[in-house]
């Protein structure tokens, strides 16, 4: 890397920080499917819909070496380094995403004979990085990946006389797998190449690195499970029937600050499917927002927000009497925490499905 010298590390709070600033207000029109009714014989049958766009964030470790990271004249030197990074993105489906990551690749160290003295020089580089990623399945649970993107660079030269600091913009590119640990946490192993990190005052190198790390898919988590089991008993004229139980399966429906305007509405299509289905089911709608703006205004803003997804619901089918709308403005909040990360998890309706117990009618034979 940079002759002899690298750049300081940055305390975790500041990379957590610039990680909030992405904005989560992106929409995507996920394909849709409509799933036929799961009745078989004498066997559970089970309803699975996963929205294809959601949010993710997460960290991940691992071990960096700086390709040129001393001069040839160095009596010591430590190319490698610890790296760490916190990312988050948004993928749009099952292919591509786009992700933000704030990289600390490090320290490194060299040692060089100057005057008869020896004289160590250190430093670290870090910065943001932004890529699209392009991924592809191989199983249910492994994929493999490709990004590209451009990092963001920021760059401190230590040495026993002076500290000289850069920054400027890189070329990165990366490949790796993910492996599916849940609904919604995934693993991943990656190797990332950063082209041409310094200048001619700090110097120049390319990074390698290598981490395995963890993340979060928001929205992501299986939101209904319909278990149904028919048995048919035969007797004389009757062919009987168990009932039906719908579990109980509730969910949040965010949005912006001061909006009611839907974006994600993947998981609404749960709704629609189980009370076109069964009559019989209800939904109840609880609105609520964060608490800044008077408790009148927040109070009216929460029933905005349960109006759109009623008029979304009676617009794709669902009958005005089978939906059950309350709004509560700033009260009842998730958490009391008053930074933005946290607010926006205020700034909701709530879904609640009911558990109901369906009743067959009876056929004669």
């Amino acid at each position: 890397m940079f002759p002899y010298r690298i750049l300081r590390q940055t305390h975790l709070a500041k990379q957590f920080i610039l990680l909030s600033l992405l904005c989560y207000g992106v929409t995507h029109a996920a394909e849709q499917q409509n799933p036929a009714q799961l009745i078989d014989e004498d066997k559970p049958q089970t309803l699975i819909t996963l929205p294809e766009a959601y949010l993710y964030m997460g960290s991940e470790i691992g071990i960096n070496h700086y390709q040129h990271g001393c001069e040839s004249w160095s009596i010591d030197c430590d190319k490698n380094s610890t790296m760490a990074s916190f990312f988050a993105g948004y993928q749009f489906n099952h292919h591509l995403a786009f992700e933000v990551a704030y990289i600390d690749l490090g320290k490194a160290e060299a040692t060089y004979l100057e005057a008869s003295k020896q004289n160590i020089y250190q430093g670290s580089m870090r910065g943001l990085n932004l890529s699209s990623v392009a991924s592809i399945d191989f199983g249910a649970d492994l994929a493999l990946f490709a990004k590209a993107g451009v990092f963001n660079w920021h760059g401190e030269n230590k040495g026993p006389f002076s500290t000289i600091k850069a920054d400027d913009w890189s070329p990165s590119f990366g490949v790796g797998m993910t492996y599916q640990l849940s609904d919604s946490w995934q693993a991943r192993l990656q190797y990332e190449y950063f082209h041409h990190l310094g200048n001619d005052d700090i110097g120049g190198t390319n990074a390698h690195a290598t981490s395995l790390g963890i993340s979060y898919q928001f929205g992501r988590s299986r939101p209904e499970v319909i278990t149904s089991t028919v048995i048919n008993s035969v007797t004389n004229t009757v062919i009987k029937a168990t009932p039906i139980e719908l579990e109980e399966v509730t969910f949040p429906v965010l949005f912006n600050f001061d909006s009611s305007e839907l974006f994600f509405v993947d998981s609404l299509q749960i709704i629609i499917n189980r009370l076109i289905q069964f009559p019989q089911a209800t939904v109840i709608l609880r609105g609520y927002s964060d608490s800044q703006g008077s408790s009148e205004y927040n109070l009216a803003l929460s029933k905005r927000r349960t109006d759109s997804i009623t008029q979304y619901l009676t617009e794709h089918g669902v009958k005005p009497q089978q939906i059950i709308a309350e709004h509560y403005g700033e009260q009842y909040p998730v958490t009391d925490k008053i930074s933005e990360q946290h607010k926006h998890l205020n700034r909701r309706v709530q879904v609640l499905l009911p558990q109901t117990i369906i009743q067959p009618q009876q056929e004669q034979r």
